[in-house]
C-alpha cells in the first residue's frame, strides 16, 4: 500500500505548476524588496569599473608620507573611485601605508571598505569580520577602526538593513567606547534608514542622553537618518535637548537631525524652520539652512529661496551664511539652469 503511494507523492511535490509559482514568487520578492536591482547595480559597477590605479598608484608616490592630511584625502579618493565596485585591491596591495592611518583616519579608512562594497549584502560582514569588535577579545583592535567598521556595515546595508540590523544594535548596546558608539550608531541610522523603528530610536537616543560629545553628535544624526521625511513630532524634543546640551558637536548633530526629519515636506516644515533660523545659536540656525534645504529639496520654491538668499547675505556667522548658499542647490536642482543666475548676485555681494 505504501509502496503504490509513494509515486504519488513524488508527483506531488514535482508539480511543475507549483515549482514555477514558488520560483516566480521568489523572483518577484527579490525585485519588490530590491535585492535584485542592488544586485544587478553591484555586477555593473563591477563590470564596467574604469577607475585608474595608475592615478592612485602616483597620488601615493607624490604625497608626502608624514602628511596625515593628503594620507586620508587619498584613502577617501580611492574608495569614491571605487564605489559600490568591490574593487579593494588598492587596499590590499598597500596595507603597511594604510596602516600608518591613526585615530579618526583610521576610523575614516575602514568604512572606505563600505563605501567600496556597498550593496555587497551577502558578503557584507564576512568582508568587515576582521576589523569588527571581537566579543570577549580584550582590547583586541583598534576602537577606530571597530567603530569605522560598525560605520561601513550600515553603508554596504544603506537602506536594506534587515540582516544587519540586529547585529549593529548589539554591538551598540555592548559597547561603551565612545568611538565605537559613534560607528555603530551611525551604522544603525543608514541600516534602518527611514524606518522609524521605535526600539532602535531609544537605544540611540540613550547613547544622546549619555551626553558625549562624540557619540552624542553620530547619534543625532542616526535618528535623523531612522526618522527621515516623517516629519515626527519627535524634533521638538530634540530641539529642546539641543539648547540644553553644552557640546557643539552634539548640537550640529541634532541640527541635522531635525532637517532630516522634515525632508521633502515642504510647508509642513515651516514652523520648525522658523524655530531654528531665529535661534540665537548659530548651528541651530545653520540647521535652519539644512531644513529650507532638506523640506524643499527640488522644488525650486520662491519663499524658500528668497529665505536662503537672505540668510546668505545677512547672517552674522559665517557658518550658516555658507551653508545658505550650499542649500541652494538643493532647492535648485531641478532647475540647474536658474542656479548661476541666483548664485552669480551671491558672488559679488
Amino acid at each position: 500500500m505504501d509502496g503504490a503511494n509513494a509515486p504519488d507523492l513524488t508527483v506531488q511535490e514535482m508539480n511543475p505548476n507549483e515549482v514555477a509559482y514558488a520560483e516566480r514568487l521568489t523572483k518577484i520578492k527579490g525585485i519588490l524588496s530590491g535585492e535584485t536591482s542592488i544586485r544587478l547595480t553591484l555586477q555593473f559597477l563591477y563590470s564596467h569599473n574604469r577607475s585608474d590605479l595608475l592615478i592612485l598608484k602616483t597620488i601615493k608616490q607624490s604625497v608626502e608620507m608624514r602628511n596625515s592630511v593628503c594620507h586620508s584625502a587619498t584613502i577617501y579618493a580611492n574608495a569614491i573611485m571605487h564605489a559600490g565596485t568591490t574593487v579593494d585591491t588598492f587596499l590590499r596591495e598597500n596595507l603597511d601605508w594604510l596602516s600608518r592611518a591613526t585615530n579618526w583616519a583610521k576610523f575614516s579608512a575602514t568604512a572606505g571598505l563600505g563605501v567600496i562594497h556597498r550593496g555587497h549584502l551577502q558578503q557584507g560582514r564576512s568582508l568587515m569580520a576582521p576589523y569588527l569588535p571581537q566579543s570577549g577579545a580584550a582590547g583586541g583592535g583598534s576602537p577606530y577602526s571597530e567603530g569605522g567598521a560598525l560605520y561601513a556595515l550600515g553603508l554596504i546595508h544603506a537602506n536594506h538593513g534587515e540582516g544587519i540590523k540586529q547585529f549593529l544594535r548589539e554591538s551598540l548596546r555592548g559597547t561603551n567606547v565612545e568611538v565605537i558608539q559613534h560607528g555603530a550608531c551611525l551604522g544603525l541610522g543608514l541600516a534602518a534608514l527611514g524606518t522609524a523603528d521605535e526600539e532602535i530610536y531609544e537605544d540611540v537616543k540613550n547613547v544622546l542622553y549619555t551626553d558625549s560629545a562624540v557619540a552624542g553628535e553620530a547619534a543625532g544624526i542616526s535618528m535623523g537618518l531612522l526618522m527621515v521625511g516623517t516629519a515626527s513630532e519627535k524634533a521638538s524634543e530634540m530641539l529642546a535637548y539641543a539648547r540644553d546640551t553644552q557640546h557643539e558637536k552634539i548640537i550640529r548633530g541634532l541640527a541635522l537631525n531635525i532637517a532630516l526629519t522634515v525632508y521633502g515636506r515642504e510647508e509642513e516644515a515651516d514652523t520648525l524652520i522658523e524655530q531654528l533660523t531665529r535661534d540665537q545659536d548659530p548651528i541651530l540656525r545653520y540647521g535652519g539652512m539644512f531644513a529650507l534645504a532638506l523640506a524643499y529639496r527640488g522644488t525650486a520654491n520662491n519663499k524658500a529661496i528668497r529665505q536662503l538668499l537672505h540668510f546668505a547675505v545677512s547672517d552674522v556667522s559665517d557658518d550658516v551664511r555658507r551653508t545658505a548658499v550650499l542649500a541652494l542647490g538643493f532647492v535648485l536642482y531641478s532647475e540647474p539652469e536658474q542656479t548661476p543666475r541666483i548664485v552669480s548676485l551671491l558672488s559679488e555681494s
